[in-house]
């Protein structure tokens, strides 16, 4: 029979033979921490004299095999931590790095108005055009520092900054802190890509309440199990298509955001509950502020001017295009411009249901005070299987997967969703006199692949409006006005 010594001891000295001296090193350590755990150092409580010998050889034979499975588990644990820190050492040899990227959208649009419509806007002009072409690098210049940097190419202003900004990562408690040019937090839509959006516009409450894009310093976070995102920024309001803002008067604005996952299916993320809540303070530059929609539709163009220089060749400098359909006009002498939001995502399998709900109080010293406000209802259902998919790190939509992809070899149809969409916006109150407007929109999606999607929508807008002519408006009554578009888009991001 082995004493219980000499067996310790040799268990000892073979882990010193072992490839890795750093584990040996710790499972020495662990070996004899664990004695008194396996009985080593009770081995004389333990073995008795009158104990029967072959049963104290059997718990000698359990004892060794439970220190032989707490030395695998730690070698185990050992040889991750060595891959991890090999995958680092790897990953930092690349760095800085660089991913390029792309997209754009080829739209076709048709109009319908009736006299209302033709007295209101004037008439609103058939088209097509590139609603977004764009190029774009992102990477990471340190294991803690990552950027992004796009280019559009179809916007007004030809080429146009997009998202302009840098990540500093692991901020502590912060999560981390953002500077440039981004997508504030605020809205569910607005935050979410146009790539992953329903239908072909945002709904009419965005452009009228929404921040959007602007330059600022910020900062986001999520909770370890993904159930939750909160995110702030203090940021200038003001904004050319270049991402500057000058006032010395005003122009800056702080935005929040928090969500929340009431449930989520671990195992395919088809089936959960988003709730969100948003916030926009705005002291607006030079005390001015103008609230305005689209209906839910565009489509425009760069009218040459009369030929200049001496090629002769004529340059877009007029941009034309569908007019906005609710507008407030200019608002002087404005304080403090507060905006709420509400926002909902339910998604059981191919039905997903999403819903926003914003109001704006504008406070005056020259016509008083306003509260305008609007919203969206929408549902979506497709038709071969899929889900919605929901990015848990930031709380927003993510990019739709097709269950068979059109392709040469395995054949599949495509993803193909239909969806409909009510929304709502009501820019009068007491004197502010922006006119109010609802929109129906019917819509079919393809989605071919991953990468590449057809859209069709139908849009019917009734509005209330003042006359608008070339972005002015009149002082009118208001002009009941009903007007239906047919939109086509193809969109191919890679």
């Amino acid at each position: 029979m082995i004493s219980l010594r000499k067996l310790a001891i040799a268990a000892l000295c073979a882990c010193l033979f072992l490839p890795s001296w750093s584990f040996s090193q710790q499972a020495i350590v662990a070996l004899t921490s664990e004695a008194s755990y396996v009985g080593f150092a009770d081995q004389d409580r333990s073995l008795e004299p009158s104990q029967d010998p072959q049963e104290a050889s059997a718990l000698y034979e359990s004892r060794f095999a439970e220190l032989e499975r707490q030395a695998a588990e730690m070698n185990d644990k050992l040889k991750v931590l060595q891959d991890g820190a090999k995958k680092a050492k790897a990953d930092a040899a690349k760095l800085p790095s660089v991913q390029i990227n792309g997209v754009f959208q080829a739209d076709a649009v048709l109009f319908d108005q009736d006299p209302g419509s033709f007295d209101a806007y004037g008439k609103i002009e058939n088209g097509a055009d590139f609603r977004r072409a764009r190029l774009s690098a992102r990477g990471s210049v340190t294991d803690r520092m990552d950027y992004f940097l796009q280019m559009d190419f179809g916007f007004f202003g030809r080429p146009t900054f997009t998202d302009v900004w840098v990540d500093f990562k692991q901020a502590g408690p912060l999560g981390t802190i953002r500077v440039g040019q981004w997508k504030q937090p605020f809205s569910l839509e607005a935050v979410s890509s146009f790539r992953y959006t329903t239908f072909m516009e945002r709904a009419g409450v965005f452009q009228a309440f929404v921040p959007f894009r602007r330059i600022g310093v910020g900062f986001y976070n999520n909770a370890e199990d993904l159930m939750s995102t909160w995110a702030m920024s203090y940021f200038r309001t003001g904004q050319d298509q270049y991402g500057g803002s000058i006032s010395t008067d005003g122009g800056n604005g702080m935005a929040g955001r928090l969500t929340h996952l009431l449930w989520y299916n671990e195992d395919c993320g088809d089936r959960y509950l988003h709730l969100g809540l948003g916030y926009y303070l705005n002291a607006p530059p030079y005390d001015r502020t103008r609230s305005r929609s689209i209906p839910e539709i565009f489509v425009g163009e760069f009218f040459p001017a009369e030929p200049s220089g001496t090629s002769g060749q004529p340059v877009g400098t007029v941009a034309n295009g569908t007019p906005f359909f609710a507008d407030t006009g200019l608002l002087d002498k404005v304080n403090l411009i507060n905006t709420y939001g509400t926002e909902s995502l339910w998604v059981r399998g191919p039905f997903s249901w999403q819903s926003e709900v914003m109001a704006q109080h504008i406070d005056t010293d020259s016509i008083g005070n306003a509260l305008l406000w609007g919203g969206y209802s929408q549902i979506g259902y497709f038709l071969t299987g899929e889900h919605r998919p929901y990015d848990r790190k930031a709380g927003a939509i993510d990019r739709v997967i097709p269950v068979h992809s059109v392709s040469k070899t395995g054949g599949g149809i495509g993803a193909w969703e239909l969806a409909v969409r009510w929304s709502y916006l009501d820019l009068l109150d007491r004197n502010v006199r922006g006119g109010d407007m609802d929109n129906f929109t019917a819509g079919v999606n393809w989605y071919v692949n991953p990468y590449c999607k057809c859209v069709f929508n139908y849009i019917h807008s009734n509005s209330n409006s003042r006359r608008i002519r070339n972005g002015i408006v009149e002082d009118t009554p208001l002009i009941h006005a009903e007007t239906s578009a047919f939109g086509m888009r193809c969109q191919l991001d890679f």
